[in-house]
This record gives C-alpha cells, sequence and structure tokens, in this order.
C-alpha cells in the first residue's frame, strides 16, 4: 500500500513539475509513470538506460530513466561489476567462492550476448592468483583486469618487506592483465604488468629495492601499508585510450596510479620503454604524498576512494580525472575532479622530494547522503551531469553541473541493496541497434 502511495505521488509531482514548464520546454503534458524505486526532480536527465548488478542478486538488469526493468541477463553466481560491449555483449566480473578474499573477490568473468545466453567463461582463479574488483574493456575487444598475486614471506622478505608487517606470512600485491578472449572458454592473456616489478624500501639495506624513498615517487613502498596481506588493494582500473595509459586507484594507498600500457610487457616489467619511456613505473601519482615519504597527513586528499576515471575534454570538466572519495569525513562522501599537470603529449612530471600538483580538488560535490565507507562510484556522463553510486546503500544519484539533484533510483532488494557502482548508456549506443527495449512486467530480485 505505501509503496503504491509513493509510486502515485511520485507520478503526480512529474506530472506538475512538467505542467509548470510551459510549452517550449515539452511537447506533451502527460504524465511519466515511474517506478516505486524512483524519483526525478528536474528533466534535465541524460538519455540513457542504467546497467546495474546488485550484489543481492545474480542476475544484471538494465533499466530506463523511469526506473523499470528493459533486459535482465540471468546468471548462478554474482557480479560485482558489469559492462556492455558495442556489440550488445554483457561483460560481467563474476564473484566466486574463495577463502583468502571477502572485499572486491571476483575470479571468473563471463560475456552473455544480449539475449542472455552465456557465449564465454573464463576462471582466472588459483590458490596463487585471483581476479579482483573491476575490469575495464579495451578498443581491440581485450579486456583489462586486476589480479591478486601470492607472495611468500620469503619473497617479501627478500624484496625488502619488514617481517613486523607480514600477514599470515604471506602478501599479496596486485598486478594487471590483459586479456584476449578466444574460443572455447579459453583466453591468452597478451600484456601484465605488476606492482612486485617496482617497488622501493627503506627498511633493510641488505635486501632488494633498497633506495630513498622519497628520490623514487615512480616507485611504490612495499611497507607504506599496515601488516595486511592485500597491501595496495587496487579497486578500479579504467583506460586512457587518447595516450594508451591505465589508471587505477590504490584503497590502501589512498592514492591513484597511472601506468603505461603502451609497453611490451617485458618493458613493463622494467623501468625503460614505452611512449614515456619509463617501462612500468609509475608516471603519476596523487592523493597521498606520505606514501613516498613526503607530505604530512594534513597533504592527504584521498581516503579510501574508488572509480578513478579519465575526464579528458568532455562537457563539464573541471578537472581530468574523477573519483569517488569514499572517507574524506566522517560521516560524508565527495566527488572530486583533480586537474593534474598533464602535458599536451600525455606525460607527467613526477618530480621526486615533493608533493605532486595539484595540492587539492579543482571541484567537489560533497553531501552526507551519498555517504559510503566501500564500494561506490561517479561517472561523468556526456550532457554534464554525474551519475553518482552509493554503494553501501545501493542509491543512485544524477546530479547536474551546478549539483542538483535530477534523478534518484533505490535498489529494491532489502537483503542487500548493495552496488559496486553502474554505469549509464545513452538510447542510440551501438549495443541497442535492433533492440526491443520496451518496459519487461517484472522487477528486480
Amino acid at each position: 500500500m505505501e509503496k503504491n502511495l509513493l509510486k502515485l505521488l511520485l507520478s503526480l509531482s512529474v506530472l506538475f513539475f512538467f505542467n509548470c514548464k510551459g510549452d517550449d520546454d515539452f511537447t506533451t503534458s502527460t504524465s511519466i509513470d515511474l517506478s516505486e524505486n524512483t524519483i526525478i526532480y528536474e528533466n534535465d536527465i541524460y538519455d540513457a538506460y542504467t546497467l546495474l548488478s546488485p550484489l543481492g542478486s545474480n542476475n544484471t538488469f538494465l533499466i530506463n530513466n523511469e526506473g523499470f526493468v528493459v533486459n535482465k541477463w540471468e546468471s548462478n553466481t554474482s557480479a560485482l561489476v558489469s559492462y556492455l560491449t558495442d556489440e550488445g555483449n554483457l561483460i560481467r566480473a563474476l564473484r566466486q567462492t574463495n577463502t583468502e578474499f571477502e572485499s572486491g573477490l571476483t575470479g571468473a568473468i563471463e560475456i552473455l550476448n544480449f539475449e542472455g545466453d552465456q557465449i564465454w567463461f573464463w576462471e582466472y582463479n588459483t590458490s596463487n592468483y585471483v581476479l579482483h574488483h573491476d575490469l575495464s574493456l579495451l578498443p581491440n575487444g581485450n579486456i583489462l583486469a586486476i589480479v591478486w598475486e601470492y607472495k611468500s614471506a620469503n619473497e617479501a622478505i627478500q624484496k625488502g618487506r619488514n617481517p613486523n608487517l607480514l600477514f599470515d606470512n604471506k602478501v599479496w600485491p596486485c598486478k594487471i592483465i590483459e586479456i584476449n578472449p578466444l574460443a572455447n572458454n579459453q583466453a591468452e592473456i597478451v600484456w601484465q604488468w605488476s606492482v612486485w616489478d617496482h617497488l622501493i624500501q627503506d627498511y633493510d639495506a641488505t635486501k632488494e629495492n633498497f633506495g630513498v624513498v622519497s628520490n623514487h615517487p615512480e616507485l611504490i613502498n612495499i611497507n607504506f601499508s599496515s601488516g595486511d596481506a592485500n597491501f595496495n588493494h587496487l579497486n578500479s582500473i579504467a583506460y586512457i585510450e587518447a595516450f594508451d595509459q591505465i589508471v587505477v586507484s590504490s584503497r590502501n594507498f589512498n592514492e591513484f596510479w597511472i601506468i603505461d600500457h603502451s609497453t611490451s610487457t617485458a618493458e613493463a616489467a622494467s623501468h625503460l620503454g614505452g611512449n614515456s619511456n619509463k617501462g612500468g613505473d609509475l608516471l603519476y601519482r596523487w592523493g597521498n604524498p606520505i606514501a613516498y615519504n613526503m607530505g604530512t597527513p594534513e597533504d592527504q586528499r584521498l581516503f579510501g576512494q574508488h572509480d578513478v576515471t579519465w575526464l579528458g575534454n568532455t562537457t563539464n570538466n573541471g578537472g581530468n580525472f574523477l573519483v569517488f572519495n569514499n572517507n574524506k569525513y566522517s560521516n560524508k562522501s565527495s566527488i572530486d575532479e583533480i586537474l593534474i599537470p598533464q602535458l599536451p603529449n600525455g606525460t607527467y612530471e613526477l618530480l621526486p622530494n615533493s608533493i605532486n600538483l595539484p595540492e587539492t580538488y579543482n571541484w567537489s560535490y560533497e553531501n552526507d547522503i551519498i555517504y559510503s565507507s566501500r564500494l561506490s562510484g561517479a561517472k561523468r556522463l556526456p550532457n554534464g551531469n554525474t551519475l553518482i553510486t552509493n554503494g553501501r546503500a545501493g542509491t543512485l544519484y544524477e546530479i547536474n553541473q551546478l549539483g542538483t539533484i535530477v534523478w534518484q533510483y533505490q535498489n529494491p532488494i532489502e537483503t542487500n541493496s548493495s552496488i559496486f557502482k553502474v554505469n549509464k548508456y545513452e538510447k542510440n549506443h551501438p549495443a541497442f541497434d535492433g533492440k526491443d527495449l520496451a518496459p519487461l512486467p517484472i522487477a528486480i530480485e
């Protein structure tokens, strides 16, 4: 009864809003029917479909701006995140069973066609390595994925890890792999990069990678984070096509890192090669200078962040990177744009013994209603609006360029409403060519 009443009130409010706008703004004054989980505040919503994989469901859903399901992909396993290809295929990062990790584990990838048939499944999940968190689709059809790889205590100590920081006598550094899906559920790893090849430490001069940490911001301090085997915890990955680079978010370092993808695998394991001639060393890092022994706690700008993406020259570009800054405040998250000093050819100046610019954000949206200590994401839309996922609550918001909420959707699954992050796809996206996207008589469950 309460849900039906809310739906009626929402429909009437939209009718009232539309009728008050005048004939110049709308060609019709008919009421728009909304699902009971949706609120429309303004008329400048991005005309698109939203793709979401609720953590409490094994299925993935495509909904319209009115909140109704227009396509459903059924599966036997829940997905942490999903993406659509131009061909209309759905790529899902599947959550497999694994005793080593709970948060962020995936372990497998599946591809479903638009009709829901599984056309590819690949598991990368053993006692020595496992897929986790995010994926990024490349223009050539390959997939970038984040992996945890096992290293023993002896291997870690030889690399300079402080034994007091070992957890269960192991370390799980992150690496990135590029996957070429092949027929018959096979795959070829055509490129990879590993944290393990780009370390520095100032703990033990008798071990590998010893040096002055602040002299080498291009390297990753193996002893920075606390005694957690998952010591860098990458939680998002995005491809920067304009410069053939990758940006990842390290939750435990409270930074995002930029990496050169134009290298060969051999170059990615070294300090030379690629468009920047720096091999696989970090091209730039931002968010927490203490991670490379510079600055003070007052200089930290990122706090357990997620979903770093490249903005480039998009509409309403106040910075060239966008991030969901989860724990910037004790009870409030923010969406931040960071305009880092990038040269026109896509290179950066990562200077030793200095705090990397900028000193702070170029633009921020802060609101306690988007607070989420974990999960979550933010995407800049082509019309200049920003799509926000409050991951813990499973609430989606779209805000306009002034920071006004124009659209809100609540995942209706009550047992586990959480969502890692979502994407919107414009209505003329190639994935929808020839597809019937009329609302279906089903609910998200």
